[in-house]
């Protein structure tokens, strides 16, 4: 059985031309196989002709291109940095982020620095310094000097400055230590009315923080002079009113920590 497809296009596809079939017999088969390639490349030809292509994507091959350009500027950038900051000691850090939680609490101040006492100073607050021959009242209008002259040299004058030159000028002959080391003197005047001086020389490798004179059932304090720069001596003085020392007396130096550092026991007539 033999047909054609209707040239006018009816049941065949539209546009194509009839092709002729084969017998059954299968006569010139030779010839039917070429002519089925040639009808199977011109048909190939014909749907390829359908296909419709579009414009190419010139603009967004661009913006890609522009994308990858940047992306390799960033990377050059950082790697740049990098190198950078190796060459001057430093390292990239990643930013911190902030923590989670509540924030922490302020620091609290921090407690004062405990005071350190101050070095004593060379003269301790018990003593005054006195020039040589500087009168220095000591009570009930007696004056007291010290002489550089000699060594634990010192007057006590009631009769005013007058009276006090002339101690003075009487005393200059003297010479040498008058008192031996870690040692007090103690000595009571009185005067014309019946007042009651008490003083001594003391000389000790440490100066005396205090003195103290016990004397006819009384303690004092004693007042304390020595002459500038360190002497390794001086006087103290004890204004003790109307009371005489009676029989017995006690003169004592301590040291600033508190320590004896000379001690006389007096006894005896010392009216």
């Amino acid at each position: 059985m033999s047909g054609n497809v209707p040239a006018d296009g009816g049941p065949g596809r539209r546009g194509e031309e009839a092709v002729p079939v084969d017998d059954e017999a299968g006569t010139g088969a030779g010839t039917g196989a070429e002519t089925g390639a040639a009808r199977l490349a011109e048909a190939m030809r014909r749907e390829a002709g359908t296909l419709i292509a579009g414009p190419p994507p010139v603009e967004a091959l661009v913006r890609e291109g522009r994308r990858l350009a940047r992306r390799r500027r960033a990377a050059a950038g950082a790697a740049a940095a990098a190198v950078l900051a190796c060459l001057a000691g430093g390292v990239l850090l990643p930013p911190l982020l902030a923590p989670s939680g509540p924030a922490p609490a302020a620091p609290q101040a921090a407690s004062p620095a405990p005071s350190v006492p101050s070095a004593p100073s060379e003269t301790l607050p018990g003593v005054r310094v006195v020039e040589p021959y500087e009168p220095v009242e000591i009570g009930q209008g007696a004056l007291l000097g010290l002489l550089p002259e000699g060594r634990q040299n010192y007057v006590v004058a009631w009769g005013g400055p007058e009276d006090f030159r002339e101690s003075v000028e009487a005393a200059r002959g003297v010479v040498g230590d008058s008192l031996r080391a870690g040692s007090l003197s103690f000595g009571h005047s009185s005067s014309p009315g019946g007042g009651v001086l008490l003083t001594g020389a003391y000389r000790t490798e440490t100066e005396p923080a205090r003195i103290t004179v016990t004397a006819g059932g009384r303690t004092w304090e004693a007042g304390m002079v020595r002459l500038p720069g360190d002497p390794g001596w001086g006087v103290y003085h004890v204004d003790a009113g109307g009371t005489g020392p009676g029989t017995r007396a006690t003169v004592t130096a301590y040291g600033p920590d508190g320590t004896v550092l000379a001690r006389n026991d007096v006894t005896g007539p010392l009216r």
